[in-house]
């Protein structure tokens, strides 16, 4: 795919660059970096907007990772702990700290909620009614029906690598008609 800039995205550094995220459902595997700290994981994404001319200001990614610990409420004594201490809940806040922290306008959500707590839940789904307010565009991959159906202001179905069918209210929609879709 080719976006605004001309670049095609073709690996992570361009996607980053594009403003593009991915917050991935392998959280463990994919998303973080468990035997680093809270702060190296939530700055992997924006070291580029925090260096000047290819230097990082001093303090500069202990004050980013500190305002994304506060603003996503991650329990923690402080962005030096190891990620691989925290809690499901608390690891998959710092998946979304990478992305949100940078400004990401895109952001693709695979699974936000798989494995967390009602409370973690909760938080996650204001943060994507938060984001989506701000203006950024998010793409939501799940395997819940009704967290689809609760979150989505535009479902598409794709079966088979085709588009399948397309829904763009969900005030009335049932789990039934999208199950019509997947078969």
């Amino acid at each position: 795919t080719v976006y605004p800039s001309g670049n095609k995205i073709t690996d992570i550094k361009t996607a980053i660059v594009n403003k593009i995220g991915y917050v991935s459902k392998n959280r463990d595997e994919e998303a973080l970096v468990l035997k680093d700290t809270i702060g190296h994981n939530l700055t992997s994404s924006a070291l580029h907007q925090l260096s000047k001319w290819g230097v990082i200001p001093l303090g500069a990614e202990k004050k980013f990772a500190k305002a994304q610990v506060d603003n996503l409420e991650i329990k923690c004594y402080d962005e030096t702990q190891e990620v691989s201490t925290l809690s499901g809940g608390n690891k998959q806040k710092v998946s979304f700290g990478k992305w949100v922290g940078n400004d990401s306008e895109i952001i693709i959500f695979d699974c936000p909620t798989r494995g967390v707590d009602v409370g973690v839940k909760a938080t996650m789904y204001n943060l994507l009614y938060e984001l989506r307010n701000q203006g950024k565009a998010i793409m939501l991959i799940s395997e819940e029906l009704t967290e689809v159906i609760g979150m989505s202001d535009r479902i598409l179905i794709l079966k088979n690598g085709q588009l399948s069918k397309e829904f763009f209210r969900r005030k009335d929609l049932t789990e039934h008609e999208i199950i019509e879709y997947l078969i």
